[in-house]
């Protein structure tokens, strides 16, 4: 693999399993430094970080929850003492309760969209200043189906991705002149048994949905559920540096189901 992302750092929130690690590894596979951030599971963070680390990379753990600025702070502290600064950051954490409108009370409202929403400007606030600096970045947001269709049982996270979706747009057109694109990833259904199975290394929590997800493979046109590192292909080509002029844009990875580009 060619290492066009030697000499930057990427961090990736959310990145101590599945889809954040499967990010974080093809970083690290194309020769960037890498942070690893989870909200509190250091062993699957480590192991992460081990297997960056495998890929000839430089990796540092640093967990914390990114809904709160003192985590993006000390977030920013530890990368920027380990690899002086952060180049490209993919904002990955999430929470998708299933909860109808009627069962989310407004702390499950806002709990979802600080993760979600929140966080990812807050992350744009405080790392973009070295990045414009720099005059280089790279800023990766994950969405999905939510961020464009109404889905029933999750008001908050649709909420959340279409807001973040937004964002994107709002922050390629400032960001651009400093030579920082702004994309969304929007993945479709994940494969969490071909992870366990093929990739022991992306991992999922059993999921209440998995069997909505499998029956979803009919209308899917490429006849499969998608994998983590078909995602993360799309962010390592979004984050290169021949990716500079994708920016405000959303690269959809549905296998063709929803036509919402």
């Amino acid at each position: 693999m060619e290492k066009d992302l030697e000499g930057k750092t990427a961090l990736v929130t959310g990145s101590g399993r599945n889809l954040g690690r499967a990010i974080l590894l093809e970083f690290a596979a194309r020769g960037a430094n890498v942070v690893v951030n989870a909200n509190s599971n250091r062993e699957e963070a480590e192991t992460t970080a081990k297997l960056a680390r495998e890929l000839g990379a430089k990796a540092i753990v640093q967990l914390g929850d990114i809904s709160r600025q003192e985590s993006i702070d000390a977030l920013k502290d530890a990368a920027e003492a380990e690899f002086g600064s952060v180049d490209i950051y993919v904002s990955n954490a999430a929470l998708r309760p299933f909860q109808s409108f009627f069962d989310t009370t407004v702390e499950d409202w806002l709990r979802i969209l600080d993760i979600q929403l929140n966080a990812s400007f807050r992350l744009a606030k405080t790392f973009t200043p070295k990045m414009m600096e720099k005059r280089w970045g790279r800023i990766i947001h994950i969405t999905g189906p939510d961020a464009f269709i109404g889905v029933a049982n999750r008001p908050h996270n649709v909420a959340a991705k279409a807001g973040l979706r937004a964002l994107t747009k709002c922050l390629a057109i400032e960001l651009g002149p400093y030579g920082i694109t702004v994309n969304d990833l929007a993945p479709g259904a994940m494969d969490t048994e071909h992870n366990e199975r093929s990739h022991p290394h992306v991992t999922t929590r059993d999921a209440p949905d998995e069997g909505g997800r499998r029956a979803s493979i009919p209308r899917i046109p490429v006849g499969r559920l998608g994998r983590p590192e078909d995602a993360a292909y799309a962010c390592g080509f979004l984050a290169s540096p021949r990716a500079s002029f994708y920016t405000g844009t959303v690269m959809t990875c549905f296998g063709g189901q929803w036509n919402i580009a």
